[in-house]
């Protein structure tokens, strides 16, 4: 095989995959002000990731209790 029809193959592979990443679909279960301390709620959420989907490392200001299936 040339090396022109090993770069044309390699061109028609990467053009198979998406050039922007999918989002996330996010839903929120709950909602709750926290009494304790005011100005603060606890927050529920999912987040379903299609196949080989993921986000890139980020950081929130807040506690975050994380459950990966």
């Amino acid at each position: 095989m040339t090396i022109a029809k090993m770069a044309l193959m390699l061109v028609f592979f990467l053009m198979s995959f998406p050039l922007e990443p999918q989002d996330a679909k996010v839903t929120p279960l709950l909602s709750k002000d926290l009494m304790d301390f005011p100005g603060k709620e606890g927050l529920m959420i999912t987040v379903e990731y299609r196949p080989g989907g993921s986000d890139p490392i980020h950081r929130h200001n807040a506690h975050a209790f994380v459950y990966g299936a």
